[in-house]
C-alpha cells in the first residue's frame, strides 16, 4: 500500500487530504503564499505526510489520472519552487539527512514540473553521497529531458532497488506493452517512453506508469525522511 495517497481522497468537488478532510487546494494555497510547510500544518492540523500527499495529489491526481507528460515542460504553479526546495523541507525534518532531503526535494520538485531545480537537488544529493533515491530521481529527470542515453546512465547507478517490487506490482498488469521480464525494467520503460508517440494509447499507458513509478517512489523517499 502507498502510505503517501492512502492520506488523500479524490471527492467530485476536489481532493482532500489529512484525517479532517483538508481540501488540497488550501494546502496549495497556503504554500504558494509562502507559508512553511510548519505554519501550513498548524493552520490546516495536518502532517508533513498530508503536505507531500497533497503536492503529490495536486499535480498527478487519482488513479484514473495519467499524471505528468513523458517530457518536461513548464510548471503550472510556479510559487510552489521555494516551498519544494530542500530548505524548505527542513523545517519539518531538521534531522533526516541532508542527502536524502535533497532527493525528496528532487522528486517533489519533479512531480510538480521544476525539471532544472529537480536535476540540481538529486545532483547535489549524490554529491554529498546519497544513493538510495538520488540516482533514480535523476533518471526520471533525464528520461523526461529527453536524454534516455543520460537517463540508462543514471538508471544502471540505480541497480536494483528495493522499490522495482512495489511498483512491478503495481504496473504489471499493463507493464506487458514494453517488457516480456519478470521484473521491473527502467531500461525497456526508457525505451517505452522514447518510441511512444504524443496521443497515442502507448503514451497513454507509459504516463500511467510514470504516475506509479514517481509515487511508489515519492512515498519511499518521504518515509526515509521521517515524514510519513
Amino acid at each position: 500500500m502507498n502510505r503517501l495517497m492512502s492520506r488523500v481522497t479524490f471527492q467530485p468537488d476536489g481532493p482532500v487530504v489529512g484525517k479532517s478532510g483538508v481540501a488540497v487546494a488550501s494546502v496549495i494555497e497556503h504554500l504558494e503564499r509562502g507559508d512553511g510547510w510548519d505554519e501550513v500544518m498548524r493552520a490546516l492540523a495536518i502532517d508533513s505526510g498530508d503536505v507531500i500527499a497533497a503536492v503529490a495529489a495536486e499535480s498527478l491526481g487519482s488513479d484514473d489520472s495519467m499524471g505528468l507528460p513523458l517530457t518536461r515542460g513548464t510548471p503550472r504553479r510556479p510559487a510552489l519552487l521555494s516551498a519544494l526546495c530542500e530548505p524548505s523541507i527542513r523545517v519539518v525534518a531538521p534531522k533526516a539527512d541532508l542527502g536524502v532531503r535533497l532527493a525528496l526535494a528532487a522528486g517533489l520538485l519533479q512531480v510538480q514540473d521544476f525539471w532544472d531545480a529537480s536535476h540540481d537537488a538529486a545532483q547535489a544529493a549524490d554529491n554529498l553521497g546519497e544513493r538510495d533515491f538520488s540516482a533514480y530521481w535523476h533518471g526520471i529527470a533525464h528520461r523526461r529531458e529527453p536524454d534516455p542515453g543520460n537517463a540508462a546512465y543514471w538508471f544502471r547507478r540505480v541497480g536494483r532497488h528495493p522499490q522495482f517490487g512495489p511498483l512491478w506490482d503495481a504496473v504489471r498488469p499493463i507493464a506487458e506493452r514494453f517488457t516480456h521480464s519478470e521484473g521491473w525494467d527502467p531500461a525497456a520503460f526508457t525505451d517505452f517512453c522514447t518510441r511512444a508517440r504524443r496521443g497515442s494509447d502507448d503514451e497513454t499507458i507509459a504516463r500511467r506508469v510514470q504516475r506509479a513509478e514517481m509515487l511508489t517512489l515519492l512515498n519511499a523517499n518521504a518515509q526515509a525522511a521521517g515524514l510519513v
